[in-house]
């Protein structure tokens, strides 16, 4: 299965997001903890788009790309905004007491530990987040 879904760099979209993946969550088949977790993943990587790609446009499109396949889905997130590789950053030191904490850096840490794989690319003067589940 091939699905698709654009979206604007607004945050009012998430429920689009949130409608999207509830739809291909019960097409597959997938059990509610997976799909909890695919959605707050999709959610976390779409926000970073949002917030930092665009800073100071509004109305840019953010393209969600979904390919299913038995054993493995993969959702890949294209802009074409400021380049930001979110994978780049090193992982927040968790052990730290909260108030020790630099800002930023929980969500993709976030994304990382929910995904199987997370890849980023930068090509054609586009942002190319890829996120792979693999299925149980």
């Amino acid at each position: 299965m091939m699905k698709k879904l654009h979206l604007k760099n607004d945050m009012n979209e998430l429920h689009r997001l949130h409608d999207f993946m509830d739809q291909v969550s019960g097409e597959l088949g997938l059990s509610p903890h997976t799909s909890m977790n695919l959605k707050l993943a999709l959610e976390e990587a779409l926000v970073n788009v949002i917030c930092y790609a665009y800073p100071e446009e509004k109305d840019q499109i953010i393209s969600l790309y979904l390919e299913a396949l038995p054993e493995q889905l993969t959702f890949t997130l294209v802009d074409s905004g400021t380049p930001f590789n979110p994978i780049a950053k090193p992982e927040p030191d968790i052990e730290l007491p909260e108030k020790q904490r630099p800002i930023g850096g929980l969500g993709i840490f976030l994304v990382k530990k929910l995904m199987t794989k997370v890849i980023y690319e930068r090509s054609d003067n586009k942002n190319i987040l890829t996120l792979i589940k693999e299925l149980p």
